[in-house]
């Protein structure tokens, strides 16, 4: 038997991981779709157009949550500041480099790589050639977001 808003303790707007391809009975897909204000009114009521207008009168989005990483809102905390509900960051990786020791003169004072060396003297600090995949990522396990209406 289906839980009620009620008796599970949810409310329109509350978010959850689901473990099946399709939202539970009371949720929707957090997946950007435009769905009516009049059908939805009490998630309406709670996230209006944040997540994006629809067309401007009948519809409204919902967050669309998927392949996405939900960061928690600074609210004054000074470490991720300018930032309102609902706004999105593209990824990045904070710029570094990695230095490893180096001999030059027989090339046996390192396993690694070396990008360059604009240092005459035999024993260096190199920096190596760029390395990792197509984003940064922790570990992680995909779900279904939804959102209670």
């Amino acid at each position: 038997m289906p839980l009620t808003a009620q008796a599970s303790g949810f409310k329109p707007g509350d978010l959850k991981p689901w473990p099946g391809t399709s939202a539970p009975a009371g949720w929707l897909k957090a997946n950007g779709a435009l769905v009516s204000r009049s059908a939805y009114a009490a998630l309406f009521a709670v996230i209006g157009t944040t997540f994006g207008a629809g067309d401007g009168s009948t519809t409204f989005a919902l967050p669309d949550l998927r392949g996405e990483f939900i960061r928690g809102l600074d609210d004054g905390r000074g470490v991720d500041t300018g930032r309102s509900i609902g706004t999105s960051q593209a990824d990045d990786l904070k710029s570094h480099v990695h230095s490893v020791p180096g001999n030059t003169s027989n090339g046996s004072g390192s396993p690694y790589r070396i990008l360059s060396n604009t240092n005459s003297s035999p024993n260096v600090t190199n920096d190596t050639y760029a390395t990792g995949g197509s984003e940064t990522r922790p570990r992680n396990v995909a779900m279904l977001a939804c959102i209670k209406y």
